[in-house]
């Protein structure tokens, strides 16, 4: 039985060091669970502890958290040293700098393992990151498989870097046994996130639908997640300006109940994503299975949450005018929603399936099965 090792970064403030609980059913869990499920790998997360339990493991049996003693370099580098025999397969997430010792520390002890970068980024961090100091193309090349998650950023990698990248989509897999039959869609436009986030820009998005609510006035918006503190004052001088929406606009707070968001997604016909930036969400893959229209901003995964248009619409970064349009038109073809949402669903099943994925990079890393 082969090891599959996901050891987090203490380079990367967004993951803290650690893995949470949420992180467990993203690709970053999902990856190392699919191996030790369909390719029989023994699959471990190492990190320090970030949250206080892990309910989530309960619908990822057999995949193991390991937890450090400190945040260190340090704490990673004695983890490699005891559990070198067992770690077949590094997986690393995030092109992270910080990793650059860790692999020499790794491939100095095992040189015959193996190594796969999940970079995990957008195009804009792919600029600040330093591909031409030699320790970091030592890095690059000591990768068995680097990959992208969309088609922009796994483009312009392969050029930037002059290495091999590979296109691995961020996917879904249906730990909930959800339903998909005889779905009845309702007149409603979803948006899924940390809301009020600067990333995730949702203002654009209401002020957008504000502009047209009047000539939509069966549709109604759902915001789903948790609320940052300082959009809050924004809420309510958007409600102040339109009273009319306060029953049209629907704030639900965060959903952490699995299978109650991907109801969300089954219910509505439309998906916006308004973000200023983004590498390849996870929402994209979970709308296009719950048969959305994907409406969103030009992000580097456009193309590839909308299947190029044929399953959506793209709008600039920033542009309330435009989307407002969009909105319009597309909320008015039932026949545009409809199709475009059987397109999301075959879309969806041939290129967000994270069984065919993990499946392929497993073929990647050794060219078939692990067993």
């Amino acid at each position: 039985m082969r090891g599959a090792y996901l050891i987090s970064s203490n380079g990367n403030p967004s993951i803290g060091g650690g893995w949470n609980n949420q992180q467990l059913l993203k690709d970053c869990g999902l990856v190392p669970y699919l191996l030790h499920k369909n390719h029989g790998f023994h699959s471990v997360m190492v990190g320090i502890k970030v949250d206080a339990d892990y309910p989530y493991l309960e619908y990822v049996r057999g995949l193991e958290l390991d937890f450090l003693p400190e945040d260190t370099l340090k704490a990673r580098i004695n983890y490699i040293d005891s559990h070198a025999g067992y770690i077949d397969l590094l997986i690393l997430y995030g092109a992270y700098p910080a990793y650059i010792p860790l692999v020499e520390h790794y491939k100095k002890i095992r040189p015959d393992g193996k190594i796969y970068l999940a970079t995990d980024m957008n195009i804009a961090w792919g600029d600040r990151i330093p591909h031409e100091n030699p320790a970091y193309k030592n890095f690059l090349h000591s990768c068995d498989v680097i990959a992208a998650s969309c088609r922009a950023t796994q483009k312009y990698l392969s050029a930037k870097w002059s290495v091999p990248v590979d296109l691995i989509r961020n996917g879904w897999y249906n730990f909930f046994k959800v339903k998909f039959d005889d779905v009845s869609k309702e007149n409603i436009i979803l948006t899924v996130g940390r809301i009020g986030s600067n990333q995730k820009q949702n203002h654009i998005l209401l002020e957008a639908f504000a502009k047209v609510a009047k000539d939509l006035p069966n549709w109604k918006v759902r915001l789903v997640g948790g609320i940052e503190e300082n959009f809050k004052p924004y809420i309510e001088k958007f409600f102040s300006a339109h009273p009319d929406l306060r029953e049209r606009v629907i704030f639900t707070g965060l959903i952490e109940n699995k299978s109650a968001l991907m109801e969300e997604y089954k219910r509505a016909k439309i998906f916006c994503l308004s973000s200023n930036f983004e590498g390849a969400p996870n929402v994209a893959a979970e709308a296009l299975f719950g048969g959305d229209f994907v409406i969103c901003s030009d992000v580097d995964a456009a193309g590839d949450m909308t299947d190029d248009e044929n399953c959506g619409k793209i709008f600039p970064i920033g542009n309330v005018d435009a989307l407002a349009k969009i909105f319009l038109n597309v909320c008015r073809d039932e026949k545009l929603i409809s199709n475009g949402g059987r397109n999301a669903r075959d879309y969806a099943r041939e290129q967000f399936d994270a069984n065919k994925i993990v499946a392929r990079l497993n073929y990647l890393l050794y060219g078939g099965d692990a067993n």
